[in-house]
């Protein structure tokens, strides 16, 4: 049976006859001797994705490649006229299949015109979109080139490795511009991101670390917004989290995404807002331009681990002193005495020059987060004093996919891949896909 000249009613038949004959080719299978039953499994399998493609084949062909008439009006204002069918191949999580379609030219252009093309959304990448989510999401997990071999290997979708990074990036670059057109309403006034149910507590915090980029080693940054629930212990633990990253990103450019993020989270009409870092200026800086009113806390830990240093560089690596000047420390600051703490720094005399400077270091440091070291304060109020949910961040978000042997990125690469990522990590993968799944 020639395709497109078959009536409507003729293509049940078809397809009874397709189903059949694949429902005779598994019985074989099933009932024969020559297989086990992994390899039955597997050749069932084969036979049920064989009839499917030949089933969407007909069908894509039937519902979108007809012709429309002898001609259509082209965009310059001429017409284009029906040259005949012509057949493409378009990689579908079925594996490849081929459809015919009518296709058009104008002669005063040149410009063609192929039926169907548009609703099946498989543009220039030749894959379908259910396919081009399933390269996405496999790959903003893996490298390029295992994400294609484990691909081909679990769900026959066979695509180069360079074809998986064109079609990942493109989709991440799709969520940037999305992003970027409206970060700019929103800073310019025109769109107010305002969440119906406010929440009660919102945590913003933010940390980087460093990436190898094309050129060198250049700081990605990475932002987490979460709300949080009493724990056993009264103290707030977080749930919700959602994230964002800005790769080779100054720190102007970052606060904007980061703030993005918070207002879509309700930050505006958050009844308390608590900003965590790890104490690097530029944290602090974009704490307090975009969430004025926020409670600033240096994060325990890197306070703690500070007055490590200072011990280690004053008395030796591993000493008793060392461990003990850290510790008589440790239980003033966890007490919010950090005007004691200061006193115990200047009051030592280091031997030496690295002492000296670690010495001097710390007493900027605690004296410039004096602010944010109220302890006893922050565990009464149940707030979270430790930044270890952007910590985990870094690793699961950026250092898993984007920072593995030999890997070199260029900027517009790692924000395409860190985006699905964010997607993907703050549960709103199908927010992106659904829409073009329903389109297409």
């Amino acid at each position: 049976m020639k395709l497109h000249d078959a009536a409507t009613l003729d293509l049940p038949e078809l397809l009874h006859e397709l189903v059949a004959r694949t429902a005779a080719q598994m019985h074989q299978v099933m009932f024969g001797d020559e297989m086990s039953v992994a390899q039955a499994e597997e050749q069932l399998l084969e036979l049920s994705r064989e009839m499917a493609r030949e089933a969407f084949s007909i069908g894509l062909s039937e519902r979108f490649g007809k012709q429309e008439g002898p001609r259509r009006l082209c965009d310059c204002g001429g017409d284009q006229r029906f040259l005949g069918y012509r057949a493409r191949n378009v990689m579908t999580l079925l594996g490849q299949v081929r459809y015919t379609r009518a296709y058009y030219r104008c002669s005063a252009c040149r410009a063609v015109h192929y039926a169907g093309d548009d609703e099946i959304g498989a543009g220039q990448c030749g894959c379908s979109i259910p396919a081009q989510e399933a390269i996405s999401m496999v790959s903003c997990e893996l490298p390029f080139k295992c994400a294609r071999n484990l691909l081909v290997r679990l769900t026959g979708l066979d695509v180069s490795w360079s074809l998986a990074r064109i079609v990942t990036e493109e989709h991440g670059a799709r969520l940037e511009q999305e992003a970027l057109a409206e970060r700019e309403a929103l800073f310019d006034g025109t769109l107010e991101l305002l969440r119906e149910s406010a929440p009660k507590r919102l945590y913003v915090t933010m940390d980087g670390l460093k990436m190898q980029f094309t050129d060198d080693w250049h700081e990605t940054k990475i932002g987490a917004v979460y709300e949080a629930r009493p724990g056993k212990d009264g103290i707030d633990e977080p749930f919700a989290t959602t994230y964002v990253c800005g790769a080779w990103e100054g720190p102007e450019e970052f606060g904007k995404r980061l703030y993005q993020e918070a207002a879509r989270r309700g930050v505006e009409r958050a009844a308390e807002v608590v900003a965590l870092g790890d104490g690097a200026p530029w944290i602090w800086n974009l704490a307090s331009e975009h969430f004025a009113g926020a409670v600033q806390i240096l994060d325990w830990y890197h306070a703690v681990e500070r007055l490590h240093v200072v011990g280690r560089a004053v008395y030796g690596e591993g000493t008793a002193k060392a461990r003990k000047f850290a510790e008589a420390n440790k239980g003033r600051l966890w007490e919010g005495r950090v005007n004691s703490v200061l006193r115990s720094l200047r009051a030592l005399r280091p031997p030496t020059g690295e002492g000296r400077e670690a010495v001097r270091q710390a007493i900027g440091y605690f004296g410039t987060n004096r602010g944010r070291m109220d302890y006893p304060s922050y565990r009464a109020r149940g707030y979270q004093v430790g930044s270890g949910v952007v910590e985990a961040a870094c690793k699961t978000v950026a250092k898993a996919r984007c920072k593995r042997s030999g890997m070199r990125w260029s900027k517009a690469g790692a924000q395409s891949v860190l985006n699905l990522r964010c997607l993907r990590l703050s549960g709103r993968w199908d927010a992106h896909w659904k829409p073009l799944k329903a389109a297409a």
